[in-house]
């Protein structure tokens, strides 16, 4: 099977060309869609190459766009790439906020996230791979970006420190590393197409993001119902 994973092998063989507009607005929505397309053809080959393999001209190739149209759009190749990471974390925040939003409590809150998030990878594993696994190994840049959105999760699961009498004792980092650990085990499947496997992470996830501010017991108990937080769909 070669380097990468077998859903990899399944992606969509091309991306349709939309027609040429001929006044202001539809010439707006031909760029706008163009780029859309070149983000969606970066995301396919990068999952499938590497960063390291994908050439802007693979990218404009598979979106069926001239290589002048990326360069309007997009400085280079990096450019590319982190503003489709950008744009992944505020969709995937956009889709997880009215789950977490009407759960009452802050555990149901966590769970409603970490639910949204593996949903939101299984949907496309293309970008998710992008995302989670190539962009660490894509350079300094791509990989400031990633920590800063990695961080950036942290102080939700902070709230949890209201809910232990043990705050003080939790170290500093502990959501740092929750959220790490989280991302690890997401980015171990898609690294290996295990994509099937990812929903069922749900228990072990919330049970790991849990315990350290509820205590063991309670954890396992929330966990045990994780998959009332699932997508039914």
């Amino acid at each position: 099977m070669g380097r990468y994973p077998r859903f990899m092998e399944v992606l969509p063989g091309h991306l349709e060309r939309l027609p040429a507009g001929g006044d202001r607005f539809q010439a707006e929505l031909l760029s706008r869609d163009q780029r859309e397309r070149i983000l969606m053809a970066m995301f396919e080959i990068v999952a499938k190459r590497g960063y390291q393999g994908t050439t802007v001209e693979l990218i404009v190739k598979r979106a069926g766009v001239a290589r002048a149209t990326f360069y309007e759009n997009f400085e280079n190749r990096e450019a590319c790439l982190l503003a489709g990471f950008e744009e992944t974390v505020a969709d995937a925040r956009a889709q997880a906020e009215p789950a977490v939003a009407a759960a009452k409590e802050w555990p149901q809150k966590v769970a409603a996230a970490i639910a949204a998030l593996l949903d939101y990878v299984v949907a496309d594993p293309a970008r998710a791979r992008t995302c989670l696994v190539e962009t660490v190994s894509a350079g300094p840049p791509a990989l400031e970006r990633y920590e800063q959105a990695m961080a950036s999760f942290a102080p939700a699961l902070a709230a949890g420190r209201a809910y232990t009498s043990e705050s003080a004792r939790l170290p500093e980092t502990l959501e740092d590393s929750i959220v790490g650990g989280i991302v690890w085990m997401v980015h171990l499947r898609l690294q290996r197409g295990e994509v099937d496997q990812i929903p069922a992470l749900l228990p072990t996830m919330l049970e790991f993001s849990l315990a350290p501010y509820l205590g063991e017991t309670r954890a396992a108990e929330i966990a045990a119902t994780a998959a009332g937080f699932a997508n039914p769909s």
